[in-house]
């Protein structure tokens, strides 16, 4: 049976390779972003771009019902989204704190809450991270504190939710482009085998996975 993901996030590295890679395994692609990529969409086999703002819930419950609309139940809800950015404390300010909290907390938990009834039967999440969320980065410390409240989200719905599979997959490097062959970042084709690989698991999965270099 044909599966169906619903990507949140759509940037042209990770988001992009993530697509590509599924369609070329068979998954019916959602992609949701605020700006749409319909390109992208139009470029895949299966596949349609629905905008939405993961921030507001009734977009959030618009997309997911316009995904079910297109493919049916959500069996990988994949989210990906970010806002990136970051500052010093000095220089840090309230708004890009909160901006990243709601992208990446907020828009985390109302996209696992809007497709909960599709994923209890054995429904994959799997949540971009980064080494942020255990490390300091005094150097951004919005996004420092973005990280690891969606990790304590993640691991709180994967100790939760009966049915369902949670990984938060923490990022520990940059990621190259498939053309690139620049040794201190991941491939963004290998970041998107490992996604794929989780997805269709058949037995249980961690509930953290660390991407690097090695």
């Amino acid at each position: 049976m044909t599966q169906t993901i619903l990507l949140a996030g759509v940037g042209e590295r990770i988001g992009t390779g993530l697509a590509r890679r599924f369609d070329a395994a068979g998954w019916q692609v959602a992609l949701v972003s605020r700006s749409g990529t319909p390109a992208l969409a139009d470029d895949l086999d299966t596949a349609v771009s629905i905008r939405a703002d993961i921030t507001d819930e009734d977009d959030v419950t618009r997309a997911v019902a316009e995904t079910r609309e297109a493919f049916g139940s959500v069996d990988c809800l994949v989210c990906n989204a970010s806002g990136g950015g970051g500052h010093p404390v000095e220089s840090a300010d309230a708004a890009t704190l909160e901006r990243l909290w709601r992208v990446r907390t907020l828009g985390t938990f109302l996209l696992v809450q809007a497709c909960l009834d599709d994923l209890r039967d054995g429904g994959t999440v799997l949540v971009s991270g980064t080494t942020y969320a255990s490390e300091p980065a005094p150097e951004q410390v919005e996004w420092a504190s973005a990280a690891p409240a969606t990790r304590g989200l993640t691991r709180t719905l994967a100790e939760s939710l009966d049915g369902v599979q949670v990984t938060y997959v923490e990022i520990a490097t940059a990621v190259r482009p498939p053309e690139s062959s620049f040794p201190g970042a991941v491939g963004s084709d290998d970041v998107a085998d490992r996604y794929l690989e989780l997805a269709e698991a058949t037995g249980a999965v961690p509930t953290r996975v660390r991407l690097d270099t090695q």
